[in-house]
């Protein structure tokens, strides 16, 4: 038998018309027409019960919140988040993973109410409980941040099944700082890229702010001040110039403060 704690019902009887079934496996009653709990839907009925499958119920849900989009990579990394559950439950229900696409979609669709989840649902530990906040925070960081839907959905699975509402919060922050700080490292090291790609000479720096390299530093001081005030980005956009004509400005308003810094680092000032 596929699942060790799982037995298969009898199925020669249909219990609306109580007449045997001839063929074992079929879905209907050949006397009365009737759906029977075949093994399939038995196999389906038991799983959709256990708490890995209300694990993908609250995935589903989650996904759903906003009317997200399901990308093909987020697809992917919802399928790895499957991965996970049935890794962490593999003692207790192997073979199951087959079977969470499909309770998946169903709970995306429609399915139970995060309060039937909720009651259906018993956390047996804190590593079981932590398992399930790391699994839905996973899902709602994928984007690098969360919104307040989510988090309000997170909130009400976390008080409906009577979780530590703190602790909580504390993972949470944890997840926040991380993303915060690839942000940052992201944002400085776009910075350096630029300054890097901005580099000039000490000539060139001159030549930006139409200079001679002998004009006294009064003479620079009064040329980098008319630069900056006609490509500064209020003066401009107060004309309601082109987007595109915009972004050159700054570019070139970025020249300007830097040419004017390298020469007063050039003279000493």
């Amino acid at each position: 038998m596929l699942f060790s704690k799982f037995k298969l019902q009898d199925l020669i009887t249909c219990k609306f018309c109580l007449k045997s079934v001839l063929e074992k496996d079929a879905k209907f009653c050949i006397f009365c027409g009737a759906e029977l709990n075949h093994p399939a839907k038995q196999r389906f009925n038991y799983i959709y019960s256990k708490n890995p499958a209300i694990m993908v119920a609250f995935l589903a849900k989650m996904s759903k919140v906003d009317n997200r989009i399901i990308t093909k990579e987020l697809s992917k990394f919802i399928s790895s988040l499957l991965d996970k559950i049935d890794l962490f439950y593999s003692k207790e229900y192997s073979g199951f993973r087959s079977t969470y696409a499909k309770i998946f979609e169903q709970e995306k669709n429609k399915g139970r109410s995060i309060d039937e989840l909720c009651s259906s649902m018993r956390i047996l530990n804190a590593k079981e409980a932590d398992f399930l906040i790391c699994l839905l925070l996973d899902l709602i960081y994928f984007d690098k941040k969360i919104n307040a839907n989510e988090n309000t959905l997170m909130e009400n699975i976390i008080i409906g099944l009577r979780l530590n509402l703190i602790s909580f919060r504390e993972i949470k922050l944890r997840y926040e700082q991380i993303y915060d700080f690839n942000q940052k490292n992201k944002q400085e090291n776009y910075q350096k890229q630029e300054d890097k790609e901005f580099k000039i000479t000490l000539e060139q720096a001159y030549e930006i702010l139409q200079c001679q390299i002998n004009d006294d530093f009064e003479t620079i001081k009064k040329n980098y001040r008319k630069l900056a005030k006609e490509y500064h980005y209020d003066s401009l956009n107060s004309k309601e110039i082109p987007l595109e004509l915009l972004k050159i400005a700054q570019e070139m308003m970025r020249k300007i403060n830097l040419a004017y810094e390298i020469i007063k680092k050039a003279r000493g000032i």
